[in-house]
């Protein structure tokens, strides 16, 4: 049975692709001071605070794993988003299943427009699944964006079946951009509540670029 997908982010035109990453709210006024969304190998060293929320073996498993096409180097000389919210990371840091145990309202995301990427001309990579599966596809080319399972990437139910044995890794599928992202290219803010909310308008005060801030309740669990 098909599963009831995720709201996309409603503030990109027509024919956009929106892409998300979730980050701990307390590291938003450090993302608005580098101006930029760095990848893991790529942090400046200005001694900025910045509180982690992945699982450290993971991130040293994408330190390793090889990126076949585009800019080449390893995953993590990329900044990782989703195709769609309601992440199966998000679902680990609620749960604390294998990484620390943080309150959902504490996470907030990052949505952005694939197109708009490109547009820049930054070096970008995309998969069908995690990018860390054995047999995840890699490429760097828009026009291939239709090997990505969109209905999977935004569906609420990702337990994989036998009906839907990979449903987990595609749900996972990966874009990938090189280096680092602008902070001006990020279109929305989504928030778990009213109180996330006005946290995120506070620190957004003191930016030049201030993105729209949204209660998505459907982005969470």
């Amino acid at each position: 049975m098909a599963t009831p997908p995720v709201r996309p982010a409603r503030l990109f035109p027509p024919g956009s692709t929106p892409i998300y990453r979730i980050i701990h709210i307390d590291n938003l006024a450090t993302l608005i001071a580098r101006g930029h969304i760095h990848a893991p190998n790529h942090v400046p060293a200005d001694g900025l605070p910045w509180r982690g929320i992945h699982a450290k073996e993971t991130q040293e498993d994408r330190g390793r794993k090889p990126v076949p096409c585009g800019p080449g180097g390893v995953i993590n000389d990329y900044v990782g988003f989703y195709f769609g919210p309601r992440s199966v990371m998000l679902n680990r840091i609620r749960t604390g299943w294998n990484v620390e145990q943080i309150d959902q309202s504490e996470i907030i995301y990052l949505a952005v427009s694939a197109q708009a990427v490109t547009q820049t001309g930054l070096g970008v990579v995309f998969t069908d699944r995690h990018s860390l599966a054995r047999v995840a596809a890699f490429y760097d080319t828009l026009a291939r964006l239709a090997n990505v399972d969109m209905t999977t990437c935004n569906a609420t139910i990702w337990k994989n079946t036998d009906q839907f044995p990979d449903r987990q890794e595609k749900k996972q599928a990966e874009f990938l951009v090189h280096r680092a992202l602008p902070w001006s290219l990020v279109g929305q803010v989504g928030v778990a509540n009213a109180e996330a909310m006005a946290r995120v308008n506070e620190v957004l005060a003191g930016s030049l670029h201030r993105p729209p801030v949204s209660v998505e309740t459907t982005w969470y669990y």
